[in-house]
């Protein structure tokens, strides 16, 4: 009679699949967990473009920068200068600078970037006033507008 050792090609077979299948959902949740940290660095990037507007604001006697080339009333400081390091921050899913869509449309989504872009909407509370209200929309990997908005009205 023959001493059988070792593991048969069924049992082997099974190990197998049963690592494949514990691979494959590792994989998939670590996938989802890139993508949310994207849209957390989106969401990051909007909060330093609402940091940057309200000091923009602070320097241009309470009223927000109507475009990009807007300068402020006490130097002459525009927008791209007072973001850290004079430039937007990285598009996390495209990695480089974030394009940032300006219009004086409250609500409207960015348009430029189509992940991970983000608008800057400034209006007039008084048609023909100063620009004192304005909305930062981002967007998440597929275009989808993000649930938070920032905004100051």
């Amino acid at each position: 009679m023959r001493n059988a050792r070792g593991f048969t090609l069924i049992e082997l077979m099974v190990v197998i699949v049963v690592i494949g299948i514990l691979v494959m959902i590792s994989l998939a949740n670590y996938i989802a967990m890139q993508d949310r940290a994207r849209i957390g660095q989106v969401r990051e990037s909007m909060h330093v473009v609402q940091l940057t507007t309200e000091a923009f604001c602070t320097r241009n006697n309470g009223i927000y920068p109507a475009s990009a080339a807007a300068t402020t009333a006490d130097g002459g400081a525009n927008f791209a200068t007072m973001l850290p390091g004079g430039q937007m921050p990285v598009n996390p899913f495209t990695s480089a600078p974030t394009a940032l869509d300006w219009t004086n449309v409250l609500g409207t989504p960015p348009v430029t970037d189509a992940a991970g872009g983000i608008s800057l909407n400034v209006a007039q509370s008084i048609a023909g006033g100063a620009y004192d209200q304005y909305d930062i929309v981002g967007e998440n990997d597929v275009g989808v507008p993000l649930a938070q908005i920032l905004r100051n009205y």
